[in-house]
């Protein structure tokens, strides 16, 4: 068998559905399978913020995000490789995930607990642009 790599792109402001995200992620992993769990801030070269933003301050929360990025996967009880990066959300995701070769994309639907609601734009971008297959977990 194989080995496939699976991306499971989490928001670490929605600790509880990035849990999730991660377990659902480790119940799609055979034996030998990677899984590398990401996050992306939300900075970057389609921000407006950036310009007004100090590197200090970005290095920072930088640090933050990564220290929450591992306390999800640990809270998860996942063994991954964990990913911050900075620029919009899509475009960030579909890049790792051809820079790593994924198999499989692992994200979160927009507001999972409304029903009757449309896809979230993140998601929807990813699925539309991503070569390989995208599970949106509600």
């Amino acid at each position: 068998m194989t080995q496939r790599i699976l991306l499971a792109m989490v928001d670490i402001a929605h600790r509880d559905n990035a849990i999730a995200l991660c377990k659902e992620a480790m119940a799609h992993c055979r034996s030998g399978d990677e899984l590398h769990v990401a996050y992306v801030m939300p900075y970057g070269h389609f921000s407006y913020v950036e310009p007004f933003v100090s590197e200090e301050s970005i290095k920072s929360a930088a640090a933050r995000a990564h220290e929450e990025l591992s306390g999800i996967c640990v809270n998860a009880g996942v063994s991954s490789i964990e990913h911050v990066l900075r620029g919009g959300v899509g475009e960030q995701a579909i890049l790792l995930a051809d820079k790593i070769k994924a198999d499989l994309i692992l994200v979160n639907a927009h507001r999972p607990e409304v029903k009757l609601h449309t896809l979230g734009a993140y998601a929807a971008q990813i699925m539309r642009h991503a070569s390989c297959s995208v599970l949106v977990k509600r």
